[in-house]
């Protein structure tokens, strides 16, 4: 919202105003490519963190990725998730499946909102996991990776006996 000023302004003031309309509208458009502009502060990918007395799960939304796209790193209390999301025109092929006739150097793009590229995402969990134990499946876009807790951070069941 713009406001009207009354009486004498500094042209200063007017430049100053002018610059924090542009940076706002420089700033406020969507990214072109790649996951690290993003427009938001939120993360990528999305994840959910949970446990059972036994692992900690781990939900990550990863949409048109495959099991080959995906590297996962598994050591004491950390997760990375890491991966790479090809550019579509990399892919003319893929755009060719999906409908698209044109030659993948003669689109325009409209709009380009969903990030290609590498990411990586280093997750602490709540306490550590045994490595050799942790499996991953990916269903829907829905990655599910479930860390089995390391034996000394599992809970145990102590029986008291009367002395």
């Amino acid at each position: 919202m713009q406001m009207l000023r009354v009486g004498y302004a500094h042209p200063l003031e007017d430049l100053r105003d002018e610059m924090d309309r542009l940076w706002t509208t420089l700033t406020a458009a969507p990214p072109l490519h790649g996951w690290t502009r993003q427009t938001t502060s939120e993360p990528f990918p999305a994840v959910n963190i949970f446990e059972t007395d036994e692992a900690i799960l781990i939900e990550a939304e990863l949409p048109g990725l495959e099991p080959a796209d995906l590297e996962l790193t598994a050591i004491d209390d950390e997760l990375t998730l890491a991966g790479r999301r090809a550019d579509p025109i990399e892919h003319a092929h893929e755009a060719e499946a999906a409908g698209a006739t044109a030659e993948p150097h003669k689109l325009t793009w409209h709009r380009r909102e969903r990030g290609t590229g590498a990411f990586e995402r280093r997750l602490s969990l709540p306490t550590a996991v045994n490595p050799e134990g942790v499996v991953a499946r990916l269903n829907s876009g829905v990655l599910t990776v479930t860390c089995p807790k390391a034996a000394a951070c599992r809970p145990h069941k102590v029986t008291v006996s009367a002395s």
